[in-house]
């Protein structure tokens, strides 16, 4: 309660550990995508890994940088949490794609989904959703931009064939004698197929969970609870952190 009439109290309490927790996700992103590859038992396989590692390194890095631009230009102030997220909006905008793309696509697939960050962040404002670490905007919705991106970025000789999870390898046609032809056409309307059904099992059990929840008040906390913070009322200690009079931080001097 009171998000939205004092946004201020509701910032990001300890950016340390914000740069920490992303860097950390940055680390491990090295071995969801290259050690996606299943194995690196040969050049062609260690090749391909290492191509994803450089595509997911470029993405990351033009995401951040691009956001932290974008938020500079808005706010006129230096924001570190939108240079971590944005980060991780690079990351997730080059995970489905990150073994059908050249390097440069790469860096053009991080910036475009830096811009799809920050507009669904700011939508998200605007319609009051409550959504305080960005969640929706890095992963649901840069992730729908990431499987549009694989297909119209992929590699073959532009929308006539397509890799896809092939990696090197193009999809052949029925009888094997070659590259099926037309195929990055067909590449996007799968992806898109993808994501409506990603949407539809999601969105069908979530619905349900949340209705379930909000039926047994197992929701959301009370208002009285919100307005002391959760902290006070279910964690021991009540504070994880020590904040001075009116809420402000303190600021230690040696």
């Amino acid at each position: 309660t009171g998000r939205w009439e004092k946004p201020d109290d509701f910032e990001p309490h300890n950016l340390p550990l914000v740069v920490l927790g992303t860097f950390a996700l940055w680390f491990g992103w090295y071995g969801f995508n290259p050690g996606s590859t299943l194995a690196m038992h040969d050049a062609e396989t260690g090749a391909l890994a290492a191509q994803v590692a450089m595509n997911s390194t470029l993405s990351a890095a033009t995401g951040g940088i691009t956001v932290f631009l974008i938020r500079y230009k808005l706010l006129h102030k230096y924001d570190v949490g939108g240079l971590c997220n944005g980060i991780l909006a690079g990351l997730v905008s080059i995970t489905a794609g990150c073994a059908n793309v050249e390097a440069y696509s790469a860096f053009f697939i991080g910036l475009i989904g830096a811009f799809v960050y920050q507009g669904a962040s700011m939508a998200l404002v605007k319609l009051r959703v409550d959504d305080p670490v960005d969640a929706v905007p890095v992963h649901a919705v840069c992730g729908t931009w990431a499987c549009f991106a694989a297909a119209l970025f992929d590699w073959g000789e532009g929308m006539n064939h397509y890799h896809g999870w092939k990696g090197w390898k193009c999809y052949q046609n029925a009888d094997g004698t070659g590259c099926m032809q037309g195929a990055g056409g067909k590449g996007l309307l799968a992806q898109f197929v993808f994501v409506l059904c990603v949407v539809l099992w999601s969105g069908t059990f979530a619905t349900a969970a949340f209705v379930a929840l909000k039926k047994t008040g197992l929701l959301r906390v009370s208002v009285d609870v919100e307005a002391v913070g959760i902290d006070t009322a279910s964690h021991s200690p009540a504070k994880a952190y020590q904040m001075g009079e009116n809420n402000e931080p303190q600021i230690l001097s040696a």
